[in-house]
């Protein structure tokens, strides 16, 4: 029997381009789809974690996460972890073997990213993205057609080390692309299924961790609630609150929660004392 997926959050975002490559992650994962009227198709579960099937190449996989970003803004610093999953040619791996993108080439671009190698585990190598499927495999590298976006996309609203990419091989030199049988996809991820669940729930603890140490403190939120802030005044209290958590003086904050002075005399008084040295006695 198979296990239960851990109840405990898994703020992750998985994105891929074919609905082939989620059909075997729906299961993996027990993802219900999500109703909606954005024109994407899009998966979630009790635990946080969520799938959107963005559509084949660059411009297609940059929007579906701006998308999926925007959805998910919220005001307290917490970040999701980002994964793009997805079928790739190499010039002689096995079909339906597995690999995590160490280095990614946009070949048209002539860019390179080197995504942060955080996750131990799982074997690695080089993503060539291209316009066109690739014939050739010039390099010892995977070659697809959405990685450099996403890669650079999803970097923007997290954080490098919390950008991930899983590519698992459906052609080669003795197996073109010409004859690719798409009902063979599930299969091949189906089988890379211990491996992609290790790297979902090893990327949710890193976001976890992440977001438990940037979190922002109780009592901003108290004081929004207690305070009429302009938008500027927000912000100066956020990064006030951020700098007094980043001091270790956090539970100063509570006793203006605490006082409940106006907007202006709070904001000033947190400038005045966040220079001062803290209070031990």
């Amino acid at each position: 029997m198979k296990e239960a997926m851990p109840s405990s959050a898994m703020p992750v975002n998985i994105v891929v381009a074919h609905p082939l490559e989620a059909k075997a992650l729906i299961p993996m994962f027990g993802l219900q789809p999500t109703q909606n009227t954005s024109g994407y198709v899009q998966y979630n579960c009790a635990n946080g974690l969520q799938l959107i099937v963005s559509g084949v190449g660059r411009s297609a996989v940059s929007a579906a996460v701006k998308f999926l970003a925007k959805q998910q803004a919220n005001e307290d610093n917490q970040v999701r972890g980002w994964v793009n999953i997805g079928i790739a040619g190499h010039r002689n791996a096995a079909l339906g073997s597995g690999w995590l993108a160490n280095r990614i080439t946009d070949r048209a671009a002539g860019t390179r990213a080197y995504p942060p190698q955080l996750i131990d585990g799982i074997a690695a190598c080089s993503v060539v993205t291209v316009d066109e499927p690739e014939l050739v495999y010039p390099e010892d590298a995977v070659y697809e057609m959405e990685a450099s976006a996403f890669y650079g996309e999803a970097s923007r609203h997290s954080t490098a080390e919390l950008v991930q990419l899983f590519k698992v091989v459906s052609d080669n030199l003795q197996n073109p692309i010409s004859d690719l049988d798409l009902k063979r996809v599930p299969m091949w991820i189906a089988q890379q299924e211990e491996q992609i669940v290790s790297l979902v729930q090893r990327l949710s603890e890193l976001v976890n961790l992440h977001n438990a140490s940037h979190a922002m403190p109780t009592a901003y939120h108290d004081l929004c609630s207690q305070l009429h802030l302009t938008v500027s005044q927000k912000l100066q209290l956020k990064r006030l609150c951020q700098r007094y958590k980043a001091l270790g003086r956090e539970a100063e904050l509570g006793g203006f929660v605490a006082t409940a002075v106006g907007s202006k005399k709070l904001i000033a008084t947190l400038v005045a004392q966040i220079d001062e040295p803290m209070n031990t006695q």
